[in-house]
């Protein structure tokens, strides 16, 4: 086999091992797994294979954000493979009841995408949320999608940038890439690590924190907020 058909092939496999086999098996998508569920939030993901089809209905008493994600080949932010290595495709909000249902547009392009279901099952309480990200701390974050109960914010962070002390909302956090950050509650506290593989989702309560990225991968999240009740 040709050298570039091989460095291909061994790219394919170190950016997403997971989302390759899920194509290999041919399989329009995989079962809906839960990743995460507490008072708040009920979230699951699908893996598609190329051209495959999604459908979903949100449940009676929930609304939904469905993020689409799809497998970064080296061509995203960063120069290097493992900048980046998921990327956001689309971001849908489903009420009770509605349903989603469409295909890859990239068909054929061999390229696998994760849709990622979080729903929504009550508002936790409001803080005072004073010192939103947004507003202090814009070149590291960009709003995608709000509404009256969710934002989605794309969070990023070059190689050894720092962010000032902001208030954070409860959220989901969807890695892109893998993750090597240090965290601080107030300024001059020690911090600690934030570390994580490409493709986990967590969860916080939120409350005030600095993040400073370590000198090792760009940090890229999407992040979706909760609103509080009023």
């Amino acid at each position: 086999m040709p050298r570039p058909c091989l460095a291909i092939l061994a790219l394919a496999t170190l950016v997403s091992p997971g989302l390759s086999r899920q194509a290999q098996r041919g399989s329009p998508s995989s079962a809906p797994q839960t990743v995460l569920e507490n008072d708040y939030v009920s979230i699951s993901q699908v893996d598609l294979a190329a051209g495959g089809k999604s459908s979903y209905t949100v449940p009676a008493g929930r609304s939904a954000v469905l993020i689409r994600l799809r497998r970064n080949l080296g061509l995203g932010r960063g120069s290097s493979i493992s900048s980046t290595a998921l990327e956001l495709d689309r971001i849908f909000f489903l009420n009770a009841g509605e349903t989603s249902n469409y295909p890859d547009p990239k068909s054929g392009s061999g390229v696998d995408d994760r849709e990622i279901r979080i729903e929504l099952k009550s508002p936790p309480p409001s803080g005072t949320f004073e010192k939103d990200a947004v507003t202090l701390d814009a070149s590291h974050n960009n709003i995608l999608f709000e509404n009256d109960r969710v934002r989605v914010v794309d969070v990023h962070f070059g190689l050894g940038e720092k962010g000032p002390v902001v208030d954070k909302r409860p959220r989901v956090i969807i890695l892109l890439n893998d993750m090597h950050a240090d965290v601080a509650r107030h300024e001059g506290d020690p911090p600690s690590p934030r570390d994580g593989k490409a493709g986990v989702i967590q969860w916080s309560l939120g409350g005030s924190q600095a993040t400073m990225n370590r000198n090792e991968t760009k940090l890229d999240n999407i992040v979706v907020e909760i609103k509080g009740k009023l």
